[in-house]
């Protein structure tokens, strides 16, 4: 099944050409001749066509490789990312998609640190919560083999780091939280999409590559 996205594109172009035609037809009864024997005329009939709105809800698991970078790079390695996001998408909005976010990733300690500060484990989690905003680019962007999505997303973020022993590099903070937002270019293959973004979370900034599928929930 397509995706929203290419769908809407669909209907949104099919619908255009279709009011286009509407507009300019023109109902002509000919030139006839009346009753009284004077030549009439009709006047052309305003199509009645109406414009055909569609949308649709899809849920977006999500999974990939989150590499920290600066100061967060010097202290962690890449780990684990994976995630999911709740799409609203619809005719009307094009070519704008909505969505609510929840993303997870996981960073092992830098080895250099662990060893350096004595450490058997320096693991960092961080939890988002927040909404994004896709923007097709396929409105701007002419291409028959995919579809490019430009992302923004703002979200809250939960720190934890599992630091064994405790007692070990007080100055590090356990758990911290804080806002972020992510910008992200990522290209639709059919159902799913292949890409990556920049977060910028402060001491906590990562880069992210990863795989999105796109399965629908129900159409409207």
């Amino acid at each position: 099944m397509r995706l929203i996205y290419l769908m809407i594109v669909l209907i949104v172009t099919a619908s255009g050409i279709g009011m286009a035609q509407g507009t300019g037809a023109m109902s002509r009864s000919g030139s006839g001749v009346s009753l009284s024997g004077k030549d009439s005329l009709q006047a052309p009939k305003k199509s009645t066509s109406k414009k055909t709105n569609i949308g649709g809800v899809f849920v977006a698991p999500t999974m990939g490789i989150s590499f920290p970078t600066g100061k967060f790079g010097d202290l962690s390695n890449s780990g684990f990312f994976y995630g999911a996001k709740l799409e609203i998408g619809y005719s009307r909005l094009y070519p704008f998609v909505l969505g609510i976010v929840f993303e997870n990733q996981s960073n092992p300690g830098n080895p250099e640190f662990t060893t350096t500060n004595f450490l058997t484990q320096f693991d960092t989690e961080i939890t988002y919560y927040g909404a994004s905003v896709d923007i097709i680019l396929n409105k701007y962007i002419k291409s028959n083999f995919t579809t490019p999505v430009f992302s923004l997303e703002g979200k809250f973020a939960n720190i934890k780091r599992t630091v064994a022993p405790d007692t070990s590099v007080p100055e590090i903070p356990r758990e911290e939280s804080m806002f972020t937002y992510s910008v992200g270019l990522a290209f639709t293959l059919y159902i799913f999409d292949v890409g990556g973004k920049y977060t910028f979370a402060g001491d906590y900034s990562n880069l992210t590559f990863n795989a999105k599928f796109h399965f629908p929930l129900f159409r409207f």
